[in-house]
Formats: C-alpha cells, structure tokens, sequence
C-alpha cells in the first residue's frame, strides 16, 4: 500500500478547480486559470511595492517617504479571478482555499529569491469581530501552511493589535494611514534585533497595514520587513501619467 504524508495526498486526489470548475488531477488550479492568473506583466513593477510604475518610470502608490517595509512580494494581482479567489476564502469563509492560496505565495516567495530570507513569518492579526465573525483568521492561516513549506518558522503571536478599528474598505489612502497609526505593537518578548522578517496578509491596496506592522517591527529592532501578499490591488488610472489620478 502507498503510504504518503496525509498533505501529499491531495496531489493524488482530482478535484474542481476553483475558479473555472473545470474537473483537473490535483488540488489546485487548472492551467488556464494559472495563466489568468499571473500578475500583469505588461509594465515595470516597483521594487519595493509591487505597484506597476508608471510611463514616468516612478512608482504612483510609495508616495515622497520611503515605507518602513523593504520590500512586497505579492502572488497575483487583485482583480479578476485573484479578486475571485481573495474573496471566497476571506468573505464566504472556504477555509479549504487556504492551502491553494499558499502554495500560489509560495512560488511567488521562490521565484522572487526571498525563502532564505526571513527569520520569522508572522502574520497581520485580525480584528477581534472579523476573527468571531469568520471562525479563522485568513493571514494567520496562509502563514501557518506557508511556513512548513518553506520550511520556516513562524510566530501567530508576532503582532498583536493595541485597538481593533474599522474595516478599512472604501477608505483612501490618507484615512487608512490614519486608522492603522498606533494600531498594533510587536508581540515578541525581548528585541528583534537584527531579525528579518515576513508579515502574511491577504491583500495590499495602500499599505497602510503593512506600513503600521512594519513600523512597530523595526522599531522592535527588526532589521528588515518584508510583506509577503496574496494579492496586490493595482490602480491603472494611478499609472497613466499622461492624465489618471496619482494615489496620495
């Protein structure tokens, strides 16, 4: 009898996929529908963001100030079927994409040279009403599967937040960073000096979050914040220079 590790066997098992329905061979994604997948690479991205620059070469959403992060790896983009995918697992509660979405952050953290990287993956705690809402925390769970794949360690306890707030969807950027200031703090006992670490979250608009949780970090004396995302919301009005809206 075969005798496999019971995370293996999903590889065995045939399923839907779970953006077309399209009956395939494993626990995952179709081949067209990883090719739809693939963040837009019609434009330069930027090193630090992820954000596509813009005809000017400059990135629209870093703004003047230099983020507190080093640098976002980001799985796919939010749109189309990552907007889809984000969207099942965080607002209608399927859990069971927690491990697709994983292995697609994963491949990105691989292809972008970062898996030796960090000492620690942690990820964005969830609010407290989200968290009793949905019965799990979605970063905190793609950061658990994320963790034994890569073969890293991870602390759920990392950050914790001092205050709860508001959701922030339909907030501009100015808002949001006013929201996220003073919202969470280290949870580590003792410093990070010297650490690098990765904060998980599911989405990255603004980077009003990761900007917060990143600040909190390397002021625990983190040596360097990366943000692995699932996806990174892309605002192409924000990319014409010629005339669209520039985030502020």
């Amino acid at each position: 009898m075969l005798h496999l590790p019971m995370d293996r066997w999903r590889d065995w098992i045939p399923s839907d996929c779970p953006g077309c329905g399209r009956r395939v061979g494993c626990q995952g994604l179709c081949p067209d529908c990883l090719t739809c997948l693939r963040p837009d690479a019609a434009r330069p991205r930027c090193r630090r963001c992820a954000h596509p620059l813009n005809d000017a070469g400059h990135c629209p959403d870093c703004g003047p100030g230099t983020p507190a992060y080093d640098r976002v790896v980001a799985a796919f983009d939010y749109a189309g079927l990552g907007r889809d995918l984000v969207r099942n697992y965080k607002i209608r509660c399927r859990l069971s994409l927690a491990r697709l979405l994983a292995d697609l952050l994963a491949q990105s953290v691989r292809a972008a040279g970062s898996v030796d990287g960090p000492d620690w993956i942690v990820p964005v705690p969830a609010r407290r009403a989200a968290l009793h809402q949905r019965g799990f925390s979605p970063p905190a769970e793609v950061a658990r599967l994320l963790a034994r794949q890569l073969g890293l360690r991870h602390r759920l306890d990392g950050v914790r937040r001092l205050r709860e707030g508001d959701r922030q969807v339909g907030r501009d950027r100015v808002r949001r960073l006013q929201a996220q200031t003073g919202a969470f703090a280290c949870g580590v006992a003792g410093s990070l000096a010297g650490q690098r670490i990765a904060v998980v979250d599911d989405v990255l608009t603004t980077g009003a979050t990761l900007q917060a949780v990143a600040r909190v970090l390397k002021e625990a004396g983190a040596a360097r914040v990366e943000g692995w995302v699932l996806a990174r919301a892309v605002d192409h009005r924000a990319c014409d220079s010629s005339g669209g809206r520039v985030l502020q």
